[in-house]
């Protein structure tokens, strides 16, 4: 070898240990993360939510009513309860941080399995720096323990899933978010729309989720809960005027006060929208970005349509953006794009850096952000570009996320 080529791989080398040192960094950061989180639930028990789920869990098998009067709860599926029953059996701190842990470790597999996916070469570096971003929008969720983290979490494993063409798992993983958290019934359509093998084992399980709850001895209080769990989840449908950060709040602090059925029409032309995006995207992209826009655009819908959209729900836009932004960065000729997602990223974050920066943004920043990011995967599709490192072809080719079919790159 000439001293050039020694000189190169030395190189390499070097900058291969380095990124291995980065990211060992970035991991211990995300790790004392979560301890900390941990030990704050402990000294504010008045966060955390958990007590929400093992009630109703301890409620549900002993035949009392779950889903009480008003907008505040149990807001999921009797399906939720035979779920989460492990809690039952724990000692409330206990099982508090027996599910924190279980959370982030959901969640932490799947931005692994997103950034592998995407970047076989480099997957494990992206993931621990997503981690790391992730930290400001995901320390509400933490801490409380809404299972919203793992919702999306369940989902992000479902598109890797989907994203290897592994139809009847990922409908499974789908199936199993929707029991844990009715929200997930979004995303979890739109792969029906793009992925026609999803929608027979995703239609089994949803039926099998919805079966599960008359395993309790009394299948007349089982009826009688699914009865009042639509009265609840309409109630909830329609909360207060409370801290609530969806597209509704930002135009009330806009001064314009939408009515319900303005509102109601917004939701559905913007659910027209994602669907049209995401039957374009399933023929115009590549199988696995297809996926990937399938999950952005079902986390950009719920977060500014779900009228009880929190805080902690943007970690999903928060995380699914980071990834793009690294996607991008690695590209020859990144560009702006890279640092312009970045900056929203941080600005997803905001509540986390202090009052100054977030008092006056707090009910509209948010909103705006994920309404600007609807660009990203637009501009993906329109332009035909891929998330992958190396995409993947057949000759001259592109594989398209509708099985079967074939469109030249």
């Amino acid at each position: 070898m000439s001293s050039n080529g020694i000189l190169l791989s030395r190189f390499l080398r070097g900058g291969d240990a380095r990124r291995r040192d980065a990211s060992a960094v970035a991991v211990v950061v995300w790790c004392l993360f979560v301890v900390a989180m941990a030990v704050l639930a402990v000294i504010r028990p008045e966060r955390p939510i958990t007590h929400i789920y093992r009630d109703a869990v301890i409620d549900w098998w002993s035949s009392v009513p779950v889903y009480t009067q008003g907008i505040h709860g149990f807001l999921y599926f009797p399906s939720s309860a035979v779920l989460l029953g492990p809690l039952a059996a724990l000692p409330l701190g206990i099982g508090d941080q027996i599910w924190r842990l279980a959370m982030v470790a959901v969640f932490s597999g799947a931005v692994y399995r997103v950034a592998l996916l995407l970047h076989p070469n480099m997957g494990r570096t992206l993931a621990a720096w997503v981690l790391v971003a992730a930290i400001p929008t995901a320390s509400i969720n933490v801490l409380r323990g809404q299972c919203e983290l793992m919702m999306m979490s369940v989902v992000l494993h479902a598109a890797v899933d989907l994203a290897h063409r592994r139809d009847r798992r990922g409908a499974t993983m789908l199936a199993l978010a929707v029991a844990l958290k009715p929200l997930a019934l979004v995303p979890a359509l739109l792969f029906a729309v793009v992925r026609p093998g999803v929608r027979r084992p995703l239609a089994l399980g949803l039926l099998i989720a919805a079966v599960a709850p008359f395993l309790h001895p009394d299948p007349g209080y089982v009826a009688g809960q699914y009865a009042a769990m639509i009265g609840k989840l309409a109630a909830a449908a329609a909360p207060d005027s409370g801290r609530w950060f969806d597209l509704t709040r930002m135009l009330a602090e806009a001064g314009m006060q939408p009515a319900y059925a303005t509102m109601t029409a917004l939701r559905l032309a913007g659910a027209l929208l994602v669907v049209g995006i995401v039957w374009t995207a399933g023929r115009r992209l590549d199988h696995v970005t297809g996926m990937i826009v399938t999950v952005m655009l079902g986390a950009w819908y719920l977060v500014l349509f779900n009228p009880r959209t929190e805080e902690g729900s943007y970690l999903s836009i928060a995380v699914l953006t980071t990834l793009a932004a690294l996607v991008e960065h690695r590209r020859p000729r990144a560009g702006a794009v890279p640092m312009l997602l970045g900056l929203a990223v941080a600005g997803l974050g905001l509540h986390f850096y202090g009052g100054w920066f977030y008092r006056p943004t707090q009910m509209w920043l948010k909103q705006s952000l994920t309404l600007a990011l609807l660009i990203y995967p637009v501009w993906l599709v329109v332009s035909r570009r891929s998330l992958l490192a190396h995409p993947v072809t057949a000759g001259d080719q592109v594989l398209h996320c509708f099985s079967g079919e074939v469109g030249e790159s």
